[in-house]
């Protein structure tokens, strides 16, 4: 086997108003067809890490991964994958605006292109998961978990949750305020987050023009999958243990769901504590399972062709939830699934978790 040549790229975005993070360096050491990378940079800032096999014509850069933040300098990475061949890298610096204080536990998402949907080989689809590529030309934050029981009580002085003293077979459970609420409708979702902004607001922490808000179905996605473009961002299969979902049936993307008759990890009727889970590769936790979630659009027929930051149908008469929950099969967490639900119904199923960016509510 010839010996593997790396090139590392340091590409930094230059610095414009409200914005602080300097350019991070990097720097690659190769082992037996693995590869390490080091990344120098800002402490507290956002870099995204690709690569690609050539630089000529129109480079294709394949997302690695996102560092959100940098949690010291140097920080260093894995390239997962045993590489063989020629492989170029280079690290940017994400435009994170430094006026802007997020609260705790939002997670910086860079904008980026991706395809949308799911093939038409994915078992279990469903015909409103057409593939088309979709652009989000602007970067935003997501909460790293759905909004918690306690979140919501603390700014809405009350809790709606089924799962609060029992679970859904009527035995008691512990309390557990940082299990996601539940039994809100899209209508005390988008409450929330206008309270929220103005809360926000009010203390200083938000400029003129930034808000939160629910994800749009395409962020709620792109999020979802954090480069991958398997039936999960674990993979093609989902399995008792790796969700909170109903593990009876479990899910590979090249059969279906599988019934279980005995689940190696019991199913749980009931909600889970946030972050039970591994996260995906942006460090956002449970985006499959455990709470369907809001998203702002209005449901309908996705958008055919390349389209940047799409928002959905003008108007409808029900909402879009995503990610599947406690008591779906394993094919209903899928990254692509979407379903219609109408703005004010609720289920001991359904959440939602917050974005915060520039634009309207």
């Amino acid at each position: 086997m010839k010996p593997l040549f790396a090139v590392c790229l340091g590409v930094g975005l230059a610095a414009g108003v409200g914005y602080g993070q300097s350019p991070p360096a990097l720097s690659v050491q190769v082992s037996n067809g693995s590869v390490g990378l080091r990344i120098t940079g800002d402490v507290g800032s956002a870099c995204t890490i690709q690569w690609a096999t050539n630089l000529y014509g129109t480079t294709n850069w394949q997302f690695l991964t996102n560092l959100t933040p940098l949690l010291s300098s140097p920080y260093g990475v894995a390239d997962p994958n045993l590489v063989t061949t020629r492989r170029f890298y280079r690290a940017f610096a994400q435009q994170v605006p430094s006026n802007v204080v997020p609260v705790p536990n939002m997670v910086w998402i860079s904008p980026g292109t991706f395809v949308m949907g799911s093939p038409a080989s994915e078992a279990e689809r469903y015909s409103d998961e057409t593939q088309h590529t979709v652009t989000l030309a602007q970067g935003f934050y997501m909460g790293q978990y759905a909004v918690r029981q306690g979140e919501y009580l603390a700014l809405m002085g009350s809790n709606p949750s089924y799962f609060t003293t029992i679970d859904w077979n009527g035995n008691p459970i512990p309390p557990d305020l940082n299990r996601p609420v539940e039994q809100v409708s899209w209508i005390d979702a988008t409450n929330y987050c206008a309270h929220l902004t103005v809360q926000e607001q009010a203390a200083g922490r938000l400029p003129a023009g930034w808000v939160y808000r629910l994800p749009t179905e395409s962020e709620r996605e792109y999020a979802c999958r954090a480069g991958t473009t398997t039936a999960f961002h674990y993979g093609n299969a989902l399995h008792g243990g790796m969700a909170n979902f109903y593990d009876y049936y479990e899910y590979d993307a090249s059969i279906g769901d599988i019934y279980v008759s005995n689940p190696a990890v019991p199913w749980l009727p009931r909600t889970t504590t946030v972050g039970s889970y591994q996260s995906n590769a942006w460090g956002l936790q449970d985006m499959h399972g455990n709470v369907w979630e809001w998203c702002r659009d209005w449901y309908g027929t996705y958008p055919s062709g390349t389209v940047t930051d799409p928002q959905g149908p003008a108007s409808g008469s029900a909402r879009v939830i995503r990610g599947g929950g406690w008591d779906g099969h394993g094919g209903g967490c899928r990254s692509a699934i979407r379903y219609d639900y109408y703005p004010s119904g609720t289920g001991s199923s359904i959440g939602f978790r917050v974005v915060l960016a520039p634009g309207q509510p």
